[in-house]
C-alpha cells in the first residue's frame, strides 16, 4: 500500500508566497529600453548607479528590500530577507509599475514540485512503467518496443536538462551527468550555505518543526517535511544505467555516456520564478545579465516538474506569466523544447487546468495516467484545444507507483543510502515524455521543436473510453469533463491532451524524418549550438549585495515599517 501525501502544485491563492519582486528599470531619463525583451540584454547602468536608483525607488515606495541581484532581461531581483505573501508582493509590484523609472515589476513567485513520495517497495519487479504495454498497463509508454527499434541505429548524443532539486552521486548513475549548476539564489533556502554555485548536488530540503517555529516569516507556507530527493528521482528515471546488476533502469538506456544536465533550482520551500528562468536560459546555453560561466553542453530538452497557480494568459502587463512567455519564446527560437508537468490538484481530485508554466504557449504539458490508462486521481486536466499536451503513467495511490531511485537520508543525504521508492505525481509523467523526445533527437538531432511536438502528439494512442474500460473489465469510472475538476476518470482530448504517449510511434516518426534532413538542417532549427546564436550579453558577476550605506538606509526603513504594523 502506498503511503505519503501529495505535494500540491496548484496552491491556493492565500497560501502562495514570493521571494521579493523582479524589477526592470527604464534607461536613464525614463526611456523604455530598445529590444528590452531579449533575455541576454544587459543594463547599461553601472552597478553603483543601479544601486542608487534601486535604493531611491525602494525608499519612494516604502519597500523594505535589503539586497538585490541582476537577472535575465536586464532586470533585478529585490528581496527583504524572507518570503512574503504573494498578495503583498503583487501589491508592491503594482505600486512599482506606477513609478516613472520602472519599466515592469513582477512578484518572484515560489513554485512547488508536482510529485508525491510514497514509500519504498521491491525494486525492478515494480518498475512497471518501463515494461511493455499490455492489457493491464495501457497507460505506460511501451519502452521495450522503442528500444528494440533503435538497436541497429546510429544514435547521437543528447542533453536533457532536469530543472529540479539537484542530484546525488549513485553507482547506478555513474557517467550519466553533464556538468550542471546550482541556481538556488537564496542562501536561507538552499541548505548548502553559499547560494548559486557550480555544484548541482542536492544537500537536502528538509524543514523541521523547530526551524519553522523559530522563524515563521522566513518559512512562510512551507510544510514541515523530510528531504524528498525529488531531482534524484526524476533524473534516475531518465539516466539510470542498465545491465549493471544495480537497481533499475532508465528511459535513455540505449544511449551511452552522459545524458542529463542537472540544474538545481529548488530549495527548502520550492523554486523561485527568477531561479527557474535563469536555469532554463543557462541550460540552453544562453547568456544573460548576471549569468555564470556559460554552459558548454546546451540542452535541446528541458524537463520542469515544478509549477504554480495562475494562468499564463497575456494580460497586457509585465507579470510572471509575461516573464515565462518571453523566456519560453527565446528557448523555442533556439530549438529547445520545454516539457512541464501539468501539476497536481488537491487530493484526491485534480484541477481543471494545468499549472504554470505547463499552461504557457510553447510548452508541452504532461498530465498523469493511472498505469491502467485512465486519469490518475490527483492529475490536473489538459485540454488539447488550448494546450499542447500528452498523458502517460505517473503513478497513483493504489499500488501502482512510479518506482525509481531515492535516498534513505531524512535530512542530509546518506552517501550509501540508495533505495527504491514509489512515487506518484505529474512530476514523474513529465520526464517520461522528455525521455521519449530525447530518444527522437538521438535518432535525428535536427528535428525542430515543432517536429518534436508533432511527432509526440500525432503518434499518441487514443485515450481509453468508458466503453473501452468496460470491455477490458476495468473500473467503472465517469468520463472526464473539460473544465471540471475530477479524480479518476476516463480521458478524452479535452481533458488529458492529445492521447497516451507511445514511445515506439514517436521513435518511428523520428526515423521517418531522417530523409527530410539530408544535410543536417531543418526549417525550425539550424543545427548550430544555441550558445553560439545568443544575442550578446555577458556572463560573470552574480553580484547583488547593496553597498553598506544603502543597506543601512533600507534597514532603517524596514524597522520603521515593521514597528508601524506594516502599513503603507
Amino acid at each position: 500500500m502506498l503511503l505519503g501525501c501529495l505535494w500540491v502544485t496548484a496552491a491556493r491563492a492565500e497560501a502562495a508566497w514570493a521571494n521579493g519582486v523582479i524589477v526592470k528599470l527604464k534607461d536613464e531619463g525614463g526611456v523604455q529600453t530598445p529590444h528590452r525583451d531579449q533575455a541576454s540584454r544587459l543594463t547599461f547602468a553601472s552597478a553603483t548607479r543601479a544601486d542608487m536608483r534601486l535604493t531611491g525607488m525602494a525608499l519612494r515606495h516604502h519597500l523594505p528590500y535589503l539586497e538585490h541581484r541582476p537577472t535575465a532581461f536586464a532586470a533585478h531581483v529585490l528581496r527583504a530577507g524572507q518570503p512574503i505573501p504573494l498578495a503583498q508582493a503583487q501589491a508592491q509590484a503594482e505600486r512599482l509599475r506606477r513609478d516613472p523609472e520602472v519599466e515592469w515589476a513582477i512578484p518572484n513567485v515560489i513554485e512547488k514540485p508536482a510529485g508525491a513520495v510514497a514509500g519504498s517497495d521491491p525494486w525492478f519487479a515494480w518498475q512497471t512503467w518501463l515494461q511493455p504495454r499490455d492489457a493491464g498497463r495501457l497507460g505506460v509508454a511501451g519502452f521495450p518496443a522503442a528500444w528494440h527499434a533503435l538497436e541497429t541505429q546510429a544514435l547521437s548524443q543528447v542533453v536533457v536538462a532536469v530543472l529540479d532539486s539537484g542530484v546525488l552521486p549513485s553507482p547506478d548513475l555513474v557517467g550519466r551527468f553533464w556538468p550542471g549548476y546550482d541556481f538556488v539564489s537564496e542562501v536561507e533556502y538552499d541548505r548548502d550555505g553559499d547560494g548559486r554555485d557550480s555544484n548541482p548536488q542536492d544537500p537536502g530540503d528538509w524543514l523541521t518543526a523547530g526551524e519553522k517555529a523559530a522563524n515563521p516569516q522566513l518559512y512562510g507556507d512551507c510544510s514541515v517535511h523530510d528531504s524528498n530527493w525529488h531531482g534524484l528521482a526524476v533524473s534516475s528515471m531518465l539516466a539510470a544505467n542498465t545491465d549493471n546488476n544495480i537497481d533499475g533502469g532508465g528511459i535513455l538506456a540505449p544511449l551511452s555516456g552522459p545524458v542529463v544536465l542537472p540544474v538545481r533550482v529548488a530549495g527548502i520551500c520550492g523554486a523561485a520564478v527568477s531561479d527557474i528562468v535563469e536555469g532554463m536560459l543557462w541550460a540552453a546555453g544562453l547568456a544573460f545579465q548576471g549569468s555564470p560561466t556559460p554552459n558548454s553542453h546546451p540542452a535541446r530538452i528541458i524537463n520542469l516538474s515544478f509549477g504554480g497557480s495562475g494562468s499564463c494568459d497575456d494580460t497586457g502587463v509585465h507579470d510572471a506569466a509575461w516573464l515565462y512567455r518571453q523566456t519560453l519564446s527565446t528557448l523555442r527560437s533556439h530549438g529547445v523544447l520545454v516539457v512541464a508537468s501539468a501539476g497536481n490538484g488537491e487530493v484526491p481530485v485534480g484541477n481543471a487546468q494545468p499549472t504554470r508554466p505547463a499552461s504557457c504557449p510553447g510548452v508541452l504539458a504532461v498530465t498523469a495516467l493511472h498505469e491502467q490508462g485512465f486519469k490518475a486521481s490527483y492529475a490536473n486536466l489538459v485540454d488539447s484545444a488550448h494546450y499542447a499536451g500528452l498523458a502517460v503513467a505517473g503513478g497513483d495511490f493504489d499500488d501502482h507507483a512510479i518506482v525509481t531511485l531515492s535516498n534513505s537520508g531524512t535530512t542530509r543525504p546518506d552517501l550509501n543510502g540508495d533505495i527504491p521508492a514509489g512515487m506518484a505525481g505529474t512530476s514523474f509523467a513529465a520526464p517520461t515524455v522528455a525521455g521519449v523526445a530525447a530518444l527522437m533527437l538521438a535518432v535525428d538531432p535536427y528535428l525542430s521543436v515543432d517536429e518534436l511536438v508533432t511527432g509526440l502528439t500525432s503518434t499518441a494512442l487514443p485515450h481509453l473510453s468508458r466503453t473501452d474500460g468496460a470491455s477490458l473489465s476495468m473500473r467503472d469510472l465517469p468520463t472526464c469533463a473539460a473544465g471540471v475538476a475530477m479524480a479518476q476518470c476516463y480521458c478524452d482530448t479535452a481533458s488529458c491532451g492529445a492521447g497516451r504517449l507511445d514511445a515506439l510511434g514517436a521513435v518511428h516518426y523520428a526515423l521517418d524524418q531522417l530523409g527530410a534532413h539530408p544535410n543536417g538542417t531543418t526549417a525550425g532549427w539550424s543545427g548550430s549550438s544555441p550558445s553560439s546564436s545568443g544575442s550578446g550579453g555577458g556572463g560573470g558577476g552574480g553580484g547583488g549585495a547593496m553597498d553598506p550605506s544603502s543597506l543601512a538606509v533600507l534597514a532603517m526603513l524596514m524597522w520603521l515599517t515593521l514597528i508601524g504594523g506594516g502599513k503603507r
